[in-house]
Parts: C-alpha cells; sequence; structure tokens
C-alpha cells in the first residue's frame, strides 16, 4: 500500500474527538429502590444491553468518518493489484525520431534494422505489458517535439501502427523542449500511476552539455508534478562505430547565368578512428554522374574538395555530391538546386552621386554587380543594372525590376515611398545603405513607423571609432543567413579584413533567428541579424515585408565609412545577398529534411493543383491554401533527402527542391552509459539499457489501483448510517 498524499493521513487523528465526547457524556447511575422493581428487571436488562449496542455502534462509525475521509485524501494505492495485472497506469514516451536512429541498431532481432526499429520493437513490448485500462502517448523528441497522437489513449494498439509511419528524419533532439512537452502531456494522463520513458541513442552531441552540468529546468518542472511520475531513461544502441558524411556543401552563387561556372566546396567528416583511403567522391548534375575525385581521412579528420560545372540551359538545376564507402549511407549525399537565369534586372538608387569615378554612393556597388562588364570582358554578367540619380527618379524607373538599393538617400519623396512599399510587398526586394546624407528622423518616422514600415530596425544614432582606437570589424561566428553560409569558409573571404569607421546603431531588440513573419499589427515583423560587429551591434538586419525582404546596411556602400567595397570578398558578398532578395518567391538552394516546401502563390493559382514528385518517384497532389489574403501553396514535412519535382498541373517546367539531412546528426558517438546514469541520478530517475532490464525495474516501482473512489463511497455510507442510527437511537 501507497499514498500519494501522506502528509493528509494526519487527518485521521481526528477520531478522538468522537470517543472523548462519548466518554464525557457517559452519565453516573443514581440507584432508586422501589418495591415493585423485581417484577421489570429482564425488561430493563434487555433493553440496557440494545441501548449499549446502539451507542457503541454510533461510536464507531463517529470514529470511522473522519479516518476514511483523511484515508480519501490521502489518495492509497494498492500495489498489490499490481502484480495481479488489475493496476492501471499512463505511460508518456519521449521518442528520439532523430536522423541518428537510423543507425544500425546492435540488439535489432530484424536483420539490417536500425536503432528506431529496435526501439519500435521494445515499446511494443512496454505497450503490451501495460495492464487493462493504461493509456499511453508519445512525443517524438527530435527536432521540434510533437505529439504521435492528438491525445492519449487507451488503444494501446494504435500506437505502434502511428510508429510505423515515424521516419526518423529530424534534427537533433532538444532536450528540454522534449520534456516540456512531455510535462503538458503528463497533464492529460488519466492515472494515478504516471511514467515518462525518454527513449533514445543518447547521442553525444545531443546530451553531452547535459551531462557535464548544463540545467535542465523543463525535467525539474515535470519531476516536481504531483502525483510525482516515474522517469526512466531508455537507451537503444548502435554498433556502428564509424562513419563518413558530407558536412557541407557550398555553393558559389544562388542564382547563375548560362554557361556561367558555379563553384561548390565540399566538406568531408569522418566521424570514426580509423582512417579512409581513397574514398570517392562523385560530382552529379541533374541526376548524371560527372566526375570523380578521390580523398583520404585521417581519423576523426575532415578534407574540403572543390568542383565546378556550368549550366547551357535556362531552369532550375540540381547539383549533387555523393560519396562512397561507407555502410550508413544516409548522409553520404548532399543535394542543391541551381537557378539559371538569362539576367536579374537590379535598379541602384544612387543618393550622393560623385562627380568623379568611385566617389558616389553606389559606384562600387554597380562596379561589384556586373565585373564582367565593368572589365570588358567577353563573359556575361548574370545582373544588369540600372544606376539612376535620386533625383531623376521616375515611376517607371521600378518596372521590371527584381531588386532596387538604395544608397546613401536622405529620404524618399513623392510617391517614390508608396511605390517601392508595394513593389516589396508583391515579392521585390531592397537593400538599404546608411550614408551621411540619410536624415534619421525621417528613416525612423516614416520608413520605420515602429516597425511597421518597410526599414527593419530604428536608428538609435550614428557611432565612429576614435581616431586613435582600433576600428570595428565583422564579428566571426558561425553564419547560418542562406547569403553569408559561403563565407563560413575562409576561402571564400577574409571577412575580418573588414575596417570599419562609422556606422548606423540599430535599437537592440526584434531579433529572430528564423526568417518568420508575423503580419499582425500589434506584432511587427521580426528582424533577423545577417552579419553583426564586434561592438555587439548588427551590421545588416533584415525582415520580411508582404512577400518581399528588406536588408538594411549600417554601413555605406561605398569606402566613405570604411573599406568594405575594397576588400575581395566584396563582390561575392554583394552578388548573394542581391540574387538572395532577387530569388525570395522562389524555392531556397536546399531545405533541411522535415521542414515541408511552403511556396507564396499569386492569388489567381488558388484553384490551381500541382503535383509532387519524390526521389523514388511517388508522387502526391497538392493544392493552395488561403491564409487572410495571402495564397500559399504547402506540403507536409519531408521525410527524405533528396531532389523533389513540383509540377503545376498544364505546366512543362518543373521547380526543384532539394532536401538534405542535418549534418550535426552524422557523429553517432554515444554519451558512455555512466553519464547517462548521472544525469539519471541527478533527477532522481531511473536507468535501462535493455528491455529486460527495463522490465525487471517495472515490476518493482510500478504503482497499483487508486482506492480513494472506494473510500468515498464508504465515506457516504458511513454518514448515512450515522444519520439514521442517531434518529432510532433519538425515538428509543
Amino acid at each position: 500500500m501507497n499514498f500519494l498524499n501522506i502528509a493528509l493521513l494526519a487527518g485521521a487523528a481526528a477520531f478522538l474527538i468522537p470517543l472523548i465526547i462519548h466518554l464525557l457524556n457517559k452519565r453516573k447511575v443514581i440507584t432508586v429502590r422501589w418495591g415493585a422493581m423485581h417484577l421489570l428487571h429482564e425488561v430493563i436488562r434487555q433493553r440496557k444491553r440494545k441501548m449499549k449496542i446502539e451507542q457503541l455502534l454510533l461510536l464507531i462509525t463517529r470514529i470511522a468518518i473522519p479516518i476514511v475521509l483523511a484515508l480519501c485524501l490521502a489518495r492509497p494505492v494498492l500495489t498489490a493489484l499490481q502484480s495481479l495485472g488489475l493496476g492501471s497506469s499512463s505511460l508518456i514516451v519521449m521518442l528520439d525520431d532523430s536522423f541518428s536512429m537510423r543507425a544500425p541498431a546492435a540488439q535489432t532481432t530484424l536483420p539490417g534494422g536500425n536503432v528506431m526499429e529496435q526501439a519500435r520493437q521494445d515499446m511494443q513490448t512496454m505497450l503490451t505489458d501495460l495492464p487493462k485500462g493504461s493509456s499511453a502517448q508519445v512525443i517524438l523528441s527530435g527536432g521540434s517535439p510533437r505529439k504521435l497522437l492528438d491525445q492519449a489513449t487507451t488503444a494501446l494498439d494504435l500506437v505502434p501502427k502511428k510508429l510505423s509511419d515515424v521516419p526518423s528524419m529530424s534534427g537533433p533532439l532538444s532536450a528540454n523542449d522534449a520534456f516540456q512537452s512531455a510535462t503538458s502531456a503528463l497533464k492529460d494522463s488519466p492515472n494515478a500511476a504516471r511514467e515518462v520513458l525518454i527513449v533514445s541513442d543518447f547521442q553525444e552531441a545531443d546530451w553531452k552539455a547535459i551531462a557535464d552540468g548544463a540545467a535542465l529546468p523543463a525535467l525539474e518542472n515535470l519531476a516536481k508534478q504531483e502525483p510525482k511520475p516515474q522517469i526512466t531513461f531508455y537507451r537503444v544502441g548502435s554498433d556502428l562505430a564509424e562513419n563518413l558524411s558530407i558536412a557541407s556543401a557550398d555553393i558559389s552563387a544562388l542564382v547563375a547565368a548560362e554557361s556561367q561556372p558555379v563553384g561548390l566546396r565540399v566538406r568531408i567528416k569522418n566521424h570514426g578512428k580509423r582512417p579512409w583511403q581513397d574514398v570517392a567522391v562523385h560530382l552529379e548534375a541533374d541526376g548524371a554522374r560527372l566526375r570523380t575525385a578521390r580523398v583520404s581521412l585521417a581519423p576523426e579528420g575532415e578534407a574540403v574538395l572543390s568542383f565546378t560545372h556550368a549550366f547551357d540551359k535556362v531552369g532550375d538545376h540540381s547539383l549533387s555530391v555523393r560519396l562512397e564507402g561507407d555502410s550508413f549511407a544516409d548522409d553520404n549525399a548532399f543535394h542543391s538546386i541551381v537557378q539559371v537565369r538569362n539576367q536579374l534586372n537590379v535598379l541602384l538608387i544612387d543618393g550622393h552621386p560623385g562627380k568623379d569615378p568611385l566617389t558616389g554612393a553606389a559606384d562600387f556597388l554597380e562596379l561589384a554587380l556586373t565585373p564582367h562588364t565593368a572589365a570588358a570582358a567577353t563573359l556575361k554578367d548574370l545582373i544588369r543594372t540600372k544606376k539612376i540619380d535620386l533625383r531623376k527618379l521616375r515611376d517607371d524607373d521600378l518596372r521590371q525590376q527584381e531588386v532596387i538599393i538604395m544608397a546613401d538617400v536622405d529620404r524618399l519623396q513623392g510617391r517614390a515611398m508608396s511605390d517601392i512599399d508595394k513593389f516589396v510587398k508583391d515579392g521585390g526586394g531592397l537593400l538599404v545603405f546608411a550614408g551621411p546624407e540619410c536624415d534619421l528622423d525621417w528613416y525612423n518616422r516614416e520608413f520605420h513607423r515602429k516597425g511597421q514600415g518597410l526599414y527593419p530596425a530604428a536608428i538609435k544614432g550614428q557611432s565612429r571609432a576614435e581616431a586613435d582606437a582600433a576600428p570595428a570589424r565583422i564579428l566571426m561566428q558561425r553564419f547560418t543567413h542562406p547569403a553569408a553560409l559561403y563565407f563560413n569558409d575562409a576561402r571564400g573571404g577574409r571577412l575580418q579584413d573588414a575596417e570599419f569607421r562609422h556606422w548606423f546603431e540599430f535599437t537592440p531588440g526584434g531579433q529572430a533567428s528564423s526568417l518568420t513573419t508575423d503580419t499582425r499589427a500589434s506584432s511587427p515583423p521580426a528582424m533577423q541579424r545577417i552579419f553583426n560587429l564586434d561592438r555587439n551591434v548588427p551590421l545588416m538586419v533584415e525582415k520580411k515585408y508582404g512577400r518581399g525582404r528588406v536588408i538594411a546596411a549600417a554601413t555605406t556602400a561605398n569606402a566613405e565609412w570604411s573599406n568594405l567595397p575594397l576588400q575581395p570578398f566584396f563582390v561575392p558578398l554583394m552578388q548573394r545577398l542581391t540574387t538572395y532578395l532577387a530569388t525570395e518567391g522562389s524555392a531556397p538552394a536546399w531545405q533541411l529534411v522535415g521542414t515541408p516546401i511552403r511556396l507564396s502563390l499569386e492569388k489567381t493559382d488558388l484553384t490551381a493543383e500541382f503535383t509532387l514528385r519524390d526521389p523514388t518517384g511517388q508522387t502526391q497532389t497538392l493544392k493552395p491554401a488561403k491564409e487572410g489574403e495571402t495564397v500559399f501553396l504547402q506540403s507536409s514535412a519531408i521525410a527524405q533527402p533528396g531532389i523533389f519535382q513540383l509540377q503545376r498541373t498544364g505546366s512543362d517546367k518543373p521547380t526543384l527542391h532539394a532536401f538534405n539531412v542535418d549534418g550535426t546528426e552524422s557523429d553517432l558517438k554515444p554519451l558512455p552509459v555512466a553519464d547517462i546514469q548521472k544525469i539519471a541520478q541527478r533527477h532522481d530517475a531511473s536507468f535501462a539499457d535493455n528491455l529486460q532490464s527495463y522490465q525487471k525495474l517495472d515490476r518493482t516501482r510500478r504503482h497499483g489501483s487508486e482506492l480513494w473512489q472506494p473510500l468515498l463511497i464508504a465515506l457516504l455510507a458511513l454518514l448515512f448510517f450515522e444519520v439514521l442510527l442517531q434518529q432510532r437511537i433519538a425515538k428509543g
């Protein structure tokens, strides 16, 4: 017998109250002699015995009432029923469905089975062992945690059927987020006996920081729930010790012109302890193998290869790299999409034209975007620029443009503001460079409009590095923005060589970690930082605006405030920013498996139908949806890597979409068992690394059936009996 609220048992001491009252009310008998009394002795003796019995029953009933009430509030559970299979419980499973769970399993009975299949097998046995009436819920914990079922179910055979559709292609496990989801699911559990079971391969990359002492506030809150749940860490292991993967493949251009060479820089990683020799690495374009290179890798080492290829046909093209050699092939390929265009039209608005070469606000930009034209080379530039003085800007200048770049523009006059606003809302891109001519009051009041306008951030003022102080530089960190990925490798350009003497200081706040938008007036679109200066201030920020995007740079596009335009990387940087803005309405170069395809459409496309073909040739039909004034097309989460083709019914030109697995999942090294046990002990949890040890553990600790419901019925019966007995005694 166990009690869920054992402190309330102290209330049972209230039984002393009716007992003391009974003893105090006992009256002394006074004897009065009467001559004829002997004739009533037998009747009195029988009556007296009956009254004593009734009084005793009343006393016992009154004593029992507070005792039963205290037991009811303490919520007793009978553990003996569990051995008979009569105690129901609620099981919440936090199942790791990240990509690493696809590695070959160490214990599975299925030939060629992986860790996820082993986990499904073990979970099916655990569910079968649950007593009748038990409930179960599964939290898929890889990437963004989500429930397998809408709500917990007592139809336990439904769980394995649903699990068979889980592809194990999610990103890294976020333990704290997963425990928060488990806490939410636990509140809906219908039984007092509750258990949270964490099923994972316990990849070191996901759990090392926690083993070293990092806080898990969500797990601490989970352990404080009442009644307290049992928490178990259950490890399913892999027998794969060696693995090669393509850690990244950075493409030199998001968009290319016909016959323009596109560079692909590939980083190959050896996650194991053995060296690899002569590993074949293949370059593929549109599904056809072009060439093969070979590379050797030291233990836990990496190698970098570079490929180039030029496409001679306008349209979407796939560019893939694939390696051979190891048994875990899911991370041996990397896919990307290259858009080949005739040209991109860019309008340069020069707010401060110069009289001499390279003295105007937009002169360096014009050179960077059209280097072959400026050098009178035979190669064709993808970008075609049109530079115009701000004072000569007309309505017709915005037509046929895909990106507008403003350089040192003090303010927009007349219809220019509304025309550019509409241009961006309709899907165009806007890049705004700072400058000494900018009217800061107008930028904040009309251009930013407290987050509702075009400009991504409010401007606090202009900052500068003093003459005797070191200039500000770009903070070197792992870049995540699509236009900046190429510069994570120093061979893309040494961004830290740029020196900044003046810059706009954007107001802090509103920074977002992803390219999301909230179009409600009460919540302006979020700002995202692209580059930061080492003064802890942003250099470039971006936000979504309608169907387009706006990027603001805190420095000038010429050499007035910095030497940025003089750096070799200025050309690829400006071209990548421009092509990124020009292709906002198109598919990205690649996405992670586990995310959906989502495209903005025109309102006239609402009744259209689209066909999505996966890498295996399977197809599905997609239909656009409407959300407010926005029409969009969205698929379900993509569950496998490769090239997908999306084609509108009646069109002969499909768009291509590339999906890759998360590279951080390729290091399959597990956390040592001792470290997992340390985490479990720190949070008063249990640990098991095979089904037999879990079953033994479960038999020794699981709660049985709660008894408060029958005790409540007994309490009501006692109260009713006490009233009847009291009335009977009063009549007597």
